[in-house]
């Protein structure tokens, strides 16, 4: 992300990196720098937030829920609620994904499509005109076929 230091950048935070900064797993420090860099306003997603808690646990982190929330936020990172277009939207993106799914992750044999936290992410972030922040290689992928435009960042 380049941008001169004094355009605010608008940037959705994917669980999938939220889980990565919270574990320290690799890449986190470059996701530190960014969401602590001054023109960077990082969001969490509803759903985010709620995904981000559940694999963070899951994965054996000892910190209570509200204790993963209060964390994030003393980051600068603030949470987004859905609004009633961005339950529409997201059920037009889930039926777009299935239509047309991307091809399988190294881990699989099966095509991907959009999760229902993948779809409300996405209309959240599409409908603001954020970028979005994630490891999920179906949403660039979603982007290059001119299925989505969103600008998506991935580390």
């Amino acid at each position: 992300m380049t941008q001169a230091a004094s355009q605010p950048v608008d940037v959705c935070l994917d669980s999938s990196v939220v889980v990565t900064l919270i574990l320290q797993e690799r890449g986190w420090d470059a996701i530190h720098r960014t969401v602590r860099r001054p023109e960077v306003n990082g969001y969490l997603p509803g759903p985010v937030l709620t995904e981000t808690i559940t694999v963070a646990r899951r994965k054996g982190n000892q910190s209570s829920p509200q204790q993963l929330h209060d964390a994030l936020l003393a980051l600068g990172l603030r949470v987004l609620h859905p609004t009633d277009e961005d339950l529409v939207r997201a059920a037009e993106l889930i039926e777009i994904s299935q239509d047309n799914p991307g091809p399988p992750p190294a881990y699989s044999d099966r095509e991907t499509t959009l999760s229902l936290a993948d779809s409300m992410i996405l209309a959240m972030t599409e409908r603001r005109a954020y970028k979005v922040l994630t490891r999920d290689t179906y949403w660039k992928w979603m982007v290059d076929e001119g299925l989505i435009k969103i600008d998506v960042i991935v580390p």
